[in-house]
């Protein structure tokens, strides 16, 4: 096992800086995600650490090596694919023992540690079939195992699930975790689903436009997001977003937005009066309250209405014309569409970020 580090990473690719200079340290065992939209320069990274793209500065670290220019077959890695990469001339047990034939290991280790990797991964019943006889997870789970049996010192994954469907991602994920636990081998993973990186990463590295947005655990970045573009990329429906000002008003600091004012629970002005900011509420901080509530709210008109089993998600519009989203459970009474509610801030936290740089403020829990 190794940790990796990188050292001031870019990759150029003619006029397009895919990504920017990069300084990361993954440590000795950890499962990090690296997550971002289409083109944020995840893979490319991915695939500088493994040996696939050459970076046009900087140095990669793997343990105490520096394996910059070395071959991928050099660095002691295993790289497991978003399209498996099977052989389909070639039975389960050779594609799992292929790697290991090629670097002269001895026919009883081959044997002993391709039958370990299928008893982990619970494929010992298919060694004797060929990849066209398999399901997708089950291609997946020899994709695996061809990793396993090398004991690399860190494993490479490149979106490896996004070719099964949802039933089975969600199998897999939990698959992936224990995996993670028996081998305590280092994972670093790319993913653009925010539920994979959420649910299955000891730390998450958010990317946008080949830059690091954010580097935390999954509790730090969902209630500590650095930035609007990390607020909105994770979580599920994303934060909600309303523009205003502040105001203070009898010694309270207000969010003052067209057609409604909030209270806010800020007790020094660490924003400024007059400021034009970004409030941030989570959907499911968001409450749907009576009419003879008279407290401060939020008036949204019902556009949509989802009725998901144990869950209701509302989305609707504020006189400003955003969206809102509400996500809520155990409604008596499914709000109709077109019709008038009213939103308040009933838990979790809210977040004040900059109108004009997108950084955040500052964050604070909401009091009902």
């Amino acid at each position: 096992m190794a940790g990796v580090r990188l050292e001031g990473i870019t990759k150029v690719f003619g006029n397009t800086t895919a990504v920017a200079k990069t300084d990361l340290e993954i440590k000795d065992g950890e499962f990090l995600i690296l997550v971002g939209p289409s083109g944020c320069g995840k893979s490319t990274t991915l695939r500088m650490i493994a040996g696939l793209e050459t970076p046009t500065e900087g140095e990669i670290y793997i343990g105490d090596r520096k394996v910059t220019n070395l071959e991928p077959k050099d660095r002691d890695i295993a790289m497991v694919f978003q399209n498996y990469a099977l052989y389909p001339h070639m039975k389960v047990f050779d594609n799992m023992a292929f790697g290991l034939r090629l670097r002269k290991i001895a026919r009883k280790e081959i044997e002993a540690r391709v039958k370990e990797a299928a008893e982990i991964l619970g494929i010992a019943h298919l060694l004797d079939r060929y990849p066209k006889q398999l399901s997708g997870g089950q291609r997946q789970r020899v994709a695996l195992g061809r990793a396993i049996v090398r004991h690399p010192q860190v494993f490479l994954m490149d979106e490896p699930l996004s070719n099964l469907d949802a039933k089975l991602r969600v199998q897999m994920r939990a698959e992936l975790i224990k995996l993670h636990k028996r081998l305590e081998t280092t994972i670093i993973y790319v993913t653009h689903d925010q539920t994979e990186a959420m649910t299955m990463g000891t730390r998450i590295v958010v990317m946008k436009d080949g830059l690091i947005q954010q580097v935390g655990t999954p509790k730090e970045i969902y209630n500590n997001p650095g930035n609007l573009f990390v607020a909105g990329f994770i979580g599920s429906p994303p934060m909600n977003f309303l523009k205003g000002v502040i105001e203070q008003q009898n010694g309270k600091v207000q969010f003052k937005a067209q057609g409604f004012t909030l209270n806010l629970p800020i007790t020094n002005m660490a924003v400024p009066v007059g400021k034009e900011v970004v409030l941030g509420i989570r959907p499911e901080s968001l409450a749907v309250v009576n009419g003879e509530d008279k407290g401060a709210y939020i008036p949204c008109e019902v556009e949509v209405v989802e009725n998901i089993g144990s869950e209701t998600i509302i989305h609707a519009r504020i006189p400003s014309k955003e969206e809102a989203v509400i996500k809520a459970s155990g409604f008596e009474k499914t709000p109709k569409m077109g019709s008038t509610i009213k939103a308040k801030a009933s838990q979790g936290n809210m977040h004040l970020f900059d109108a004009q740089s997108g950084s955040c403020l500052i964050a604070f829990s909401i009091v009902a």
